[in-house]
């Protein structure tokens, strides 16, 4: 008798793709607006774990945010001399949740903050390619994330949710040069080493806004919301300074990444 049991499962039932972002940062709401500022082209990586099916193609499901970074490094020469240079990323930096280095001149201080195989998410959705989308988990923003005012949304503040980008770290430093321009701008004059980690809300814009990202059929490009009317880039950063900051970004993806195993 011949006993039929149940088919092969994949090798893997996930694959992962990573993806070269393109960033762009936005400072408003300064003093004067003097501090005011939009910065293109900044560099950094995602990458993402997809649900395959048994022949190893990526199906629609669960998909996990297993890394993200971006190196904020621009200058704003105007009533202020400000000169940023920071790392943005979840979970880690080369490795390292807690790096030592601060300032470009620290030991150690990389151009890149680089993945190096974590498993574990530090974010949730849903893909819907027919949709082309991927629609986070839930995520209950911090109260002041919606604020229109400038010194409400700050690194202390509290998001929570699967939807979240948790884990979220700021490092590097910020060099301000100006006695009263820098005071004015909550900053200490010369050298302002950042160290911070928050829960990042993936909301784009004002109370019931999209919590979800644009991907291409082919999952070649995802893209950030676009289109507030409001003139803010779609996600806003937490910041102790009396300004507000905003970041959108386009991921692309890399097929010479030993990390992308999708087809």
């Amino acid at each position: 008798m011949t006993v039929i049991g149940p088919r092969p499962a994949s090798a893997s039932e996930s694959c992962t793709i990573f993806y070269d972002v393109d960033a762009s940062l936005q400072v408003t709401d300064t003093y004067l607006n003097k501090g005011d500022a939009l910065a293109t082209g900044l560099k950094g990586s995602l990458v993402i774990e997809y649900a395959q099916d048994r022949d190893g193609a990526v199906r629609n499901g669960k998909v996990k945010v297993l890394h993200f970074a971006v190196l904020e490094k621009f200058t704003v020469d105007a009533i202020v001399d400000v000169s940023m240079t920071l790392h943005h990323f979840t979970p880690t930096c080369n490795g390292e949740p807690s790096p030592a280095w601060r300032r470009p001149s620290d030991e150690g201080f990389p151009s890149e903050c680089r993945y190096t195989g974590n498993q574990k998410a530090v974010a949730v959705g849903k893909l819907s390619r027919e949709g082309r989308a991927i629609t986070w988990a839930r995520c209950k923003a911090a109260d002041s994330y919606w604020a229109e005012d400038r010194d409400a949304y700050v690194l202390s503040a509290v998001s929570k949710g699967r939807g979240c980008l948790s884990e979220m770290h700021v490092v590097g430093n910020v060099h301000c040069e100006g006695r009263l321009a820098c005071k004015l701008g909550g900053l200490d004059r010369g050298d302002n080493p950042e160290f911070d980690v928050w829960t990042q809300p993936l909301i784009h814009g004002p109370p019931g806004s999209k919590n979800s990202v644009e991907v291409s059929s082919d999952l070649r490009t995802i893209r950030t919301p676009t289109g507030r009317n409001d003139g803010f880039l779609s996600y806003n950063l937490p910041n102790d300074a009396p300004s507000r900051i905003w970041v959108s970004w386009v991921a692309t993806r890399d097929d010479d990444s030993p990390h992308t195993t999708c087809r």
